[in-house]
């Protein structure tokens, strides 16, 4: 399908139009139209439902039943020597309401403890998928803002290269320079035609993964601003992340949740090896056709006790309880490379972070310098001081420390968001935050898709 690109047809244009959408405008679609998130949220509904589940196995039951049965009987001899009439056929009819209270149910007990124990775990989870979301959200926005950038410095570099690669051609057929210059020439801007085209699929397929989270959209979106500038995150230490990560991480969090759950289900598995106790109640109603002396009609009732030991299953509960307890040693090593990974996690998006500022001050520095000699090399250029080499070099390093500036600061703001999320502190406050550093565009940037 053929994709028609402003970008491609036409110069970046001023235009009236609606709002921008921003950072936190696109978060608050996403949670209403983000099918992930919205399956996750009803998985956590669906996990609070099993408390009631489970504290249903401690409470009374009360079932109703009835029966009605016919019994034939060849001829009874022997009651009819005794002067007794007793019928060839007999239909019962009986009717009861059974009410049970379980007594002692170890085995409900732990259930509910566990039940409780992965009520908790699906909260953390929950937290966490909420985070990875606000996270990918923001890192999708982002990046569409960061090709957006980078499709418009492409632009203006092929645009470039074309009005002097046209300049070019006249000369040469004046013979007032080399073709091979020319040829040169001609090789920077179809390089930078083909850089232009892969950027802005880049771009297409940036839009596509935002609006597969926040569904389509058709305003243009709030742009960092120019004055933008680099502010590191407190603390201003990396113990002092590490040692917010080892109470506050997410990954621990849930792994420490999960060694409780498997210990939980070890407890569950040795209950099966107690009895269990129920009080037992019945009240109903039997009559008999056709009556006899023997018939036994009218209401009937009884209260007792009833007891249930699983003695022996074949070994079943013996290898439940071993199995469980395996799982708790896995749940052990699982939290100790929850651990791991946590200041795994915080030490590498802090060094990213506290180099990000020197990156964004070198590539700025370096952006103005090559723009500088670029300016220059074209000056020299037309008093013979410099060859269309120099010149073409010059403008590809222009151009490149300029794609590397816009990279190292979109770079820095998905590094403080992943490392506020190696920490489990990241939340809508830090999207509000960012969204401070975000202004309405200048330019139209939207894309036509037929």
């Amino acid at each position: 399908m053929k994709i028609n690109y402003l970008l491609c047809t036409c110069a970046l244009f001023l235009s009236p139009w609606a709002s921008a959408l921003d950072l936190v405008d696109a978060y608050e679609r996403a949670k209403q139209s983000d099918p992930t998130w919205q399956a996750n949220q009803l998985q956590y509904k669906a996990d609070q439902l099993n408390l009631g589940i489970a504290s249903g196995n401690l409470l009374p039951t009360i079932s109703l039943s009835g029966n009605v049965t016919r019994k034939n009987q060849g001829e009874n001899t022997s009651g009819a020597s005794a002067g007794l009439n007793m019928p060839s056929s007999v239909t019962s009819k009986q009717i009861a309401l059974t009410a049970r209270q379980p007594l002692f149910r170890w085995d409900a007990w732990e259930g509910l403890k566990q039940v409780k124990t992965s009520i908790n775990l699906s909260e953390i989870n929950l937290r966490l998928q909420r985070q990875d979301h606000i996270l990918n959200v923001a890192d999708s926005y982002f990046n569409v803002l960061r090709q957006q950038a980078l499709a418009v410095a492409n632009l203006q570099e092929e645009k470039a290269l074309s009005e002097q690669l046209k300049m070019m051609d006249a000369k040469l057929k004046e013979g007032l320079v080399a073709k091979s210059d020319v040829s040169e020439a001609n090789a920077q801007y179809q390089n930078a035609r083909a850089n232009r085209m892969a950027t802005q699929v880049q771009l297409v397929l940036a839009q596509e993964k935002l609006e597969q989270m926040i569904g389509p959209y058709t305003e243009n979106l709030a742009v960092l601003r120019d004055d933008f500038e680099f502010q590191k995150p407190v603390p201003s230490s990396m113990q002092a992340w590490e040692d917010l990560a080892m109470g506050q991480n997410l990954g621990i969090l849930q792994a420490r949740m999960q060694q409780r759950y498997a210990e939980d289900k070890k407890r569950v598995e040795k209950a099966a090896l107690y009895p269990q106790i129920e009080a037992v109640g019945t009240y109903g109603y039997a009559k008999q056709s056709p009556n006899s002396i023997m018939s036994q009609d009218g209401q009937f009732n009884q209260v007792g006790v009833e007891m249930n030991w699983n003695l022996y299953t074949g070994g079943r509960t013996q290898k439940s309880i071993k199995q469980a307890a395996v799982n708790v040693q896995k749940s052990e090593a699982e939290l100790d490379a929850a651990v791991r990974k946590a200041t795994t996690d915080v030490k590498q998006a802090y060094m990213q972070v506290d180099t990000d500022q020197t990156k964004i001050q070198a590539r700025k520095a370096a952006m103005e310098s090559s723009a500088t000699v670029s300016k220059a090399s074209q000056a020299q250029y037309r008093e013979g001081l410099k060859t269309m080499v120099d010149v073409l070099l010059a403008q590809r390093n222009a151009f490149s420390a300029k794609q590397d500036y816009l990279n190292t600061k979109y770079d820095y703001l998905v590094h403080v968001l992943k490392l506020k999320a190696a920490v489990g502190k990241l939340s809508e406050t830090d999207l509000e935050e960012m969204n401070i550093w975000l202004s309405q565009p200048t330019v139209d940037m939207r894309i036509n898709k037929p």
